[in-house]
């Protein structure tokens, strides 16, 4: 008989993390079977997974199961046909120590999915929810632009934190960085040591804007093609004098003590779920804990985020 197993014995199996699983099985990697409501991996689905990786790694003689060798960008995940084969919840969206805290919460609800995390910008989020290939979309943009990435699509936007995002500089902010107009005036920046985010980060989009509004060519901010693709690696370039200036949340900045932070402006991050999904097995269970008092105080404690307004649902 082909035996079946559950993502936590895979987990075990393979000496990974449970969420690593549900991330094999989101790019294609690793197949798997739904069995009513839930994902199972069959012996024959395991073996020849670990026969792939074996052969894509003959050097070492090991598995490695989380291998990046043949990683498609975020972008394939409209190639794909995930909701088929899925039985828990695909969220589009950047990791965050809150994200991280809400997926676990699911895991342990009565009435919780597995929730597989897509890793992908605001703009790739939203529009794998019009596509309808991610159920969800975790994004930080403005309502207005949240609603013409999605049209025709009446949606809950579910209120998570409110966060400040800013300029990371060395200790002491040398170049004496204040706002975006200090990045056309500072000898280093010209040098082209402006870290900036992707395109379709809200991150970019903000500056984009702000740029436009202030009559300002982004072509007068040597290094602004310059991208990264998390706040982690861009905190990351200025710490190691990769680069003089980035900009990011504030919270990745208390991960690496040679920074300061100067912040510029407040951003809500909200997850965006279709309306007709809201009350349906799952989503409601998610939908309970972020407006649990109990999930506010965790996220306040554990980030500094402001939650006055987490819960909060707002239709669009």
């Amino acid at each position: 008989m082909n035996k079946l197993y559950t993502a936590q014995e895979v987990a075990d199996r393979l000496k990974i993390k449970k969420t690593t699983v549900y991330e094999l099985i989101k790019r294609g990697e690793l197949e798997s079977s739904k069995i009513g409501k839930q994902l199972r991996v069959s012996e024959e689905q395991l073996t020849q997974y670990l026969n792939r990786s074996s052969s894509g790694n003959s050097e070492s003689g090991q598995d490695i199961p989380y291998t990046f060798v043949n990683f498609e960008p975020e972008s394939s995940l409209l190639k794909r046909d995930y909701l088929l084969h899925s039985s828990g919840i695909i969220l589009g969206g950047q990791t965050s120590a809150a994200l991280e805290l809400l997926l676990g919460k699911m895991s342990a609800h009565p009435d919780g999915l597995p929730v597989l995390q897509s890793h992908m910008n605001d703009y790739n989020g939203l529009y794998s929810l019009y596509f309808e290939k991610a159920h969800i979309a975790a994004t930080s943009l403005d309502i207005d632009d949240i609603r013409h990435l999605v049209p025709g699509i009446p949606l809950i936007l579910l209120s998570l934190y409110k966060y400040s995002v800013g300029f990371y500089v060395q200790a002491g902010n040398p170049e004496k960085i204040s706002s975006v107009e200090d990045l056309m005036n500072v000898p280093g920046i010209k040098e082209g040591t402006f870290l900036n985010r992707e395109k379709g980060s809200a991150r970019r989009v903000y500056l984009d804007r702000l740029l436009k509004e202030r009559g300002i060519s982004s072509e007068k901010i040597s290094g602004y093609r310059n991208e990264a693709v998390s706040d982690m690696s861009s905190a990351s370039a200025v710490f190691e004098h990769r680069a003089n200036v980035a900009f990011g949340e504030e919270m990745i900045a208390r991960y690496f003590p040679g920074l300061d932070f100067v912040p510029v402006t407040d951003m809500q991050m909200y997850l965006a779920i279709p309306a007709e999904s809201v009350r349906k097995p799952g989503f409601s269970a998610l939908v309970e804990i972020v407006q649990s008092e109990d999930f506010k105080t965790e996220i306040h404690h554990l980030t500094g985020y402001d939650t006055s307004y987490t819960g909060e649902m707002i239709c669009i």
